[in-house]
């Protein structure tokens, strides 16, 4: 197994170590393991940190627990081992990555796949890099999550070799469509155009929207922001409509935002491309003195952790996180073992309602 082990969750990095142990028989089966305690002394965390890494442990049957006596090894035949699928994500350790990953790797560990964890940091040529380790390696199928998406497909040379290869692959998040294959994405423009609709049917008619556009997530997220003003007559102020890049997403929203506020006519409310960029906005609308809802209604995307982390909680749009692992990797697995072809799934966008929004203020 091979896995980008520093890039992972506290968690996930012990979970790793065990699989690890496991997997080269320095742990045997039916040894008991350290104890809670132990583990946490071991590895300088919290008993909650500990008992989250036995949880991805036990159910991927790695260990099993006994009441009163601890837990143990399970057994696991090296031999029962089907091959190594491949994920590739933009990132490995942040934002909802992670629950992604979790969800792939319980499913693979499960059915008696290995797992090569790599990620592209979001750029072209790391996608290139990750994709010729790939093929130069035995894997069996590959998830992989496009790399700036909207734009042009440079490395469109190495899927069509991985085709050569007969690897199957499945993308999720976006997909190529020059491709044509199999993915499981969210449907991202229903996702924008119910959250604009439910400011609007709130009063909101001076709504902006900040979204990044070398991703195709941002590129469907404004147009269901756009579907959705249009929809009620809304002239949309195209100086209410900011797009960055991944290279400008620390900086550039904060900026906008700063700028748009400090207008006569500012608007009431914001739509956010993420979780992560609502936090940008926010604090630009805090550090100008404004108050959220009553000034200015924010929303974001995904329901990340980042979401419910502040005192403030975003009313934002949710992912499936986990649940995208994996069905991703039950797709996958159908794919290397013959029984489909190139399925596909796209999850249906729910919005969930917080205290960042609310009615236009009459003034």
């Amino acid at each position: 197994m091979t896995v980008n082990i520093e890039k992972l969750t506290k968690y996930m990095k012990i979970a790793e170590y065990f699989k690890a142990e496991i997997i080269a028989a320095r742990i045997n089966s039916g040894e008991q393991l350290l104890t809670e305690n132990e583990i946490a002394t071991k590895f300088n965390v919290s008993r909650h940190t500990v008992r989250q890494a036995l949880n991805e442990l036990e159910k991927g049957g790695y260990i099993y627990k006994e009441q009163g006596k601890g837990t143990f090894c399970s057994s696991r035949d090296k031999n029962t081992q089907k091959g190594t699928i491949a994920v590739i994500t933009t990132y490995i350790s942040n934002y909802i990555f992670p629950s992604i990953i979790y969800g792939i790797e319980e499913v693979l560990s499960a059915e008696g796949y290995n797992l090569m964890l790599l990620n592209t940091n979001n750029e072209k040529q790391k996608e290139a890099e990750c994709l010729e380790k790939i093929i130069d390696n035995e894997v069996v199928g590959l998830i992989i999550e496009p790399t700036m998406s909207a734009c042009e497909n440079v490395n469109l040379e190495w899927y069509k070799k991985l085709e050569k290869k007969d690897v199957p692959y499945i993308m999720i998040n976006a997909k190529y469509d020059e491709l044509d294959p199999a993915y499981v994405v969210v449907d991202d423009i229903e996702g924008e155009y119910i959250t604009t609709k439910y400011l609007l049917q709130l009063g909101h008619r001076k709504i902006a929207g900040i979204f990044k556009r070398d991703d195709l997530q941002g590129v469907n997220r404004e147009l269901g922001y756009r579907k959705a003003m249009d929809e009620f007559g809304i002239e949309l102020n195209s100086s209410f409509v900011n797009s960055f890049e991944t290279k400008e997403e620390t900086y550039a929203p904060y900026a906008f935002t700063s700028n748009l506020i400090q207008r006569k006519e500012r608007p009431t409310a914001i739509v956010c491309y993420n979780d992560q960029i609502a936090i940008y906005v926010v604090q630009a609308i805090l550090d100008a003195g404004l108050r959220i809802p009553e000034d200015i209604s924010i929303a974001g995307y995904d329901d990340s952790h980042t979401s419910i982390s502040k005192e403030l909680r975003f009313t934002t749009v949710g992912h499936p996180k986990e649940d995208m692992g994996r069905r991703a990797a039950r797709l996958l697995i159908n794919m290397v073992e013959g029984n489909i072809k190139k399925p596909y799934y796209v999850y249906k966008p729910e919005l969930i309602v917080r205290y960042s929004t609310g009615n236009v203020t009459v003034k």
